[in-house]
């Protein structure tokens, strides 16, 4: 059923890539940035496989738009989450391949990583079981020589002990007596220490730029009352601290706890600004007993970045055109994060062989070097956002010359800069 359902999936594609190739007029009815949207929102939807089938779609119809690094990594997740590991796998591997300096492999979920490398070193996805079975019997065969070597060795140890024990038993009596109640105390007391930490279960979401602020309980389980020392691990930049419910900006280090009672307090962090949406890391709480610093208890938890996450496609209406010849230039801005992206600043530099003709119904600024400026309120999550220009070619332009332009995006919100490069249109005679 999975192969009736692919051959059917594939062979709709490739009666779309024919229709669109060979219908005049009806290539500028698919646009990259539609089917990514529509992709994006399957996936939010949890419809994975029309997030799959859209991307195949796209990465066929598109192979050089500037969506494909997005796209991949939407496969790679899509397929993970219906169940096709080797796909999800092979996405994952070609994601790393085509953009090895991408600031987007932070958002990898730890499932993609173990499973692009399992793939990288040749394994097969699926488990042998019949290797397990060896190997487990092999590794049992083992334990079970050493354990026997151990028992021989200490039945050995006790012999001599016991006979060394008898020669010196009346002068160490009332020594052993007391190290084995000393002994015997410690450990009763070492048996008394239970503790539980309670954090929050799954991934704690916190804005780029904002402060997070997550609860904790440290219970102490045992009969006596007892003090520990608290650490938190985390990345330098997040300024983690341990702190109580109400005094969330005063780190605490130490707690006493009578039998049963329970601390309230609060993991306070800043997530940073630079962050990409959807950056993870890992934030480990550690309590040690104040009497015995081998005895400790941890837990450990995870941060996710929320942040806007924006795209720019820029070009021409038509990827081939004339000296002379007037048309639309088309920016769309796309946002794919977990947060709308506010305050946009958007400056585009046309192709030096395109004169800019004017704008409808769209405030914006032109800078003496010819740059165009505008401004964007606000792009909700999983939407777009579009300009759209009158040009024309010059009537000099070289024909085969290619024609692509820049786009710089400002985001002021959080003082962040991107920069896209538009797709090329090529000229051609008249």
């Amino acid at each position: 059923m999975k192969y009736l359902t692919r051959h059917i999936t594939q062979l709709i594609l490739s009666l779309l890539i024919v229709f669109v190739s060979f219908t005049p007029g009806n290539s500028a009815e698919i646009d990259d940035s539609t089917v990514f949207v529509e992709a994006f929102n399957a996936y939010q939807q949890k419809d994975y496989l029309l997030a799959i089938e859209k991307c195949d779609q796209l990465n066929q119809v598109f192979p050089d738009s500037p969506l494909r690094d997005v796209t991949i990594l939407l496969l790679a997740r899509a397929s993970l989450k219906s169940g096709n590991n080797e796909r999800a796998a092979k996405s994952t591997a070609l994601f790393s391949t085509e953009f090895p300096e991408s600031s987007l492999k932070t958002s990898l979920e730890d499932e993609l990583n173990v499973l692009a490398n399992r793939l990288q070193k040749g394994e097969v996805l699926a488990a042998d079981k019949t290797l397990q079975i060896a190997a487990a019997k092999v590794r049992s065969d083992a334990l079970a020589r050493d354990r026997a070597a151990k028992l021989k060795s200490e039945m050995e140890r006790a012999a001599k002990a016991k006979a060394e024990q008898e020669r010196l038993a009346r002068i160490k009596l009332d020594e052993e007596r007391r190290e084995k109640e000393r002994l015997l105390a410690e450990k009763l007391a070492r048996a008394s220490i239970k503790a539980a930490i309670t954090l929050h279960e799954g991934a704690w979401k916190v804005p780029v730029g904002g402060n997070g602020r997550m609860p904790i309980e440290i219970s102490n389980k045992g009969k006596n009352s007892e003090e520990f020392l608290l650490t938190i691990s985390a990345a330098k930049e997040y300024d983690a601290i341990l702190a109580r419910a109400e005094k969330a900006d005063e780190p605490i280090t130490r707690i006493q706890l009578a039998a049963g009672e329970t601390f309230k307090g609060t993991v306070a962090f800043r997530m940073p600004a630079e962050m990409v949406d959807g950056h993870r890391s890992a934030m480990t709480v550690t309590m040690v007993s104040a009497k015995f610093s081998d005895i400790s208890f941890q837990k450990e938890t995870t941060v996710i970045s929320s942040a806007p996450l924006v795209r720019v496609v820029a070009k021409l209406a038509k990827q081939k055109v004339t000296p002379g010849e007037t048309l639309r230039y088309r920016v769309t801005v796309l946002n794919v994060g977990s947060l709308p992206a506010q305050n946009l600043t958007v400056r585009l530099q046309l192709p030096p062989q395109i004169d800019f003709q004017g704008i409808p119904d769209v405030s914006f600024k032109q800078e003496p070097n010819g740059t165009l400026v505008f401004k964007i309120d606000q792009v909700e999550i999983g939407r777009l956002t579009e300009i759209n220009l009158d040009v024309k070619v010059r009537e000099d332009s070289v024909v085969g010359q290619d024609l692509r332009g820049q786009v710089e995006i400002v985001n002021g919100s959080l003082q962040r800069k991107d920069i896209f490069t538009a797709s090329a249109s090529v000229v051609q005679a008249k």
